[in-house]
């Protein structure tokens, strides 16, 4: 199964925008350059964060992007929220054979510890702020 990179990417970006935090808005090329990967997917992300009120865009020749609220009103849960699907466990993409038992039965039997997990992931991810993790970086 594959997993996405994408909440550790946009927690990298924030990052990178929380040390830059009163200094001015940081170019996408910056942050690119600093996660090793193109402009264009940084933009693309930081389209997510600011549909989620998390970062804002500032246009013009020395524009970029800067955290729309204090690094430590940011949770690593509220990054989470705004580039990945709110479900972490998915089901079957094309329903089961409902003849077999395991099949008719897998998913109510697995929904209360499937949303457990989910739970305390994203119990966990509130516990840290953007704050938390650029001023851990030294």
């Amino acid at each position: 199964m594959l997993s996405s990179s994408r909440f550790i990417v946009a927690v990298h970006a924030m990052s990178v925008l929380a040390r830059f935090t009163g200094k001015g808005p940081v170019c996408s090329a910056m942050v690119a350059e600093s996660v090793h990967t193109n402009p264009v997917v940084i933009r693309r992300l930081m389209t997510e964060l600011e549909k989620a009120n998390l970062v804002r865009s500032v246009a013009g020749r020395s524009g970029g992007f800067e955290l729309n609220r204090d690094p430590s009103s940011i949770t690593l849960a509220d990054v989470y929220f705004a580039v990945e699907d709110e479900n972490v466990f998915r089901m079957h993409k094309v329903d089961p054979n409902s003849a077999c038992p395991v099949a008719a039965q897998l998913g109510k039997i697995l929904s209360t510890p499937l949303r457990a997990a989910e739970c305390a992931l994203h119990t966990s991810l509130a516990k840290t702020s953007i704050r938390d993790v650029a001023t851990a970086i030294v």
